[in-house]
């Protein structure tokens, strides 16, 4: 690791920060990798422990190095982005990426919809039935989604829990059930995982995550489906493209 120079007008955690993002961009340190811990940083820099909280804290905000509690400090993971364009479903984003997706079902059945999911479906009679999926999404085998899907029974009558495991659902709106997805209306929001979630996404305890609202619309203007998705950040971030009619 080369030194700070202390006879510099560079602030000191800056120099360090710089150092660090340098040892990374030479690969001397690289993605996953365990950054040594701030005790021993200030035995080689010769600083106070203060200076080198302060250059790490600096590059975690940055997103260059996370902490993972109990663990330390690593170098994070270049992020590979999912771009959102136009109707499509999670599985032909990323298939599009040459990402490998599998879905592990958590729990599919078919229930009267509760006073939240009515209201997100716009379902008026107390009594309608929607399909409700929770499952894991993963990507190169890494558990990245916890999502939990609300169906209209009348909009998908004959959906089970085989077809859900082996199909794209928006390819199963469009080839099975001949919906035309026209429209979404999403709302993005950042949250705490608690602890069954962070468990069922194999991340920390209190992870920041994206939480994603999302009603989909098709070109009769019915309501599809109402899904509640938590993204996690930590290798991937999620682009969404807005086009002008």
């Amino acid at each position: 690791m080369k030194l700070v120079d202390k006879n510099s007008q560079i602030p000191l955690y800056t120099q360090l920060a710089d150092i660090i993002k340098e040892m990374i961009s030479s690969k001397e340190l690289q993605e996953g990798y365990f950054l040594m811990s701030e005790r021993d940083i200030c035995k080689i820099q010769n600083i106070s422990r203060m200076t080198v909280n302060k250059a790490i804290i600096s590059l975690v905000n940055e997103g260059i190095l996370e902490r993972r509690q109990g663990k330390g400090t690593f170098v994070s993971y270049k992020k590979q982005k999912l771009t959102y364009e136009k109707m499509q479903g999670f599985t032909e984003i990323a298939e599009n990426k040459k990402l490998n997706v599998k879905n592990k079902i958590l729990q599919f059945k078919l229930e009267t919809a509760n006073k939240k999911v009515k209201e997100y479906l716009n379902l008026d009679d107390d009594n309608s039935l929607v399909f409700q999926i929770e499952r894991i999404r993963y990507i190169d085998d890494e558990p990245t989604i916890l999502e939990k899907i609300y169906i209209p029974e009348h909009m998908c009558p004959t959906l089970n829990k085989e077809l859900v495991e082996n199909n794209s659902i928006y390819k199963l709106y469009r080839e099975k059930y001949f919906h035309k997805t026209q429209r979404a209306k999403q709302v993005i929001n950042p949250v705490i995982l608690n602890k069954s979630q962070a468990k069922t996404l194999n991340v920390d305890l209190n992870t920041l995550a994206l939480k994603i609202d999302r009603v989909v619309f098709t070109d009769k203007n019915e309501i599809l489906e109402y899904t509640s998705s938590l993204f996690t950040t930590d290798k991937h971030q999620y682009e969404i493209i807005l086009n002008e009619d």
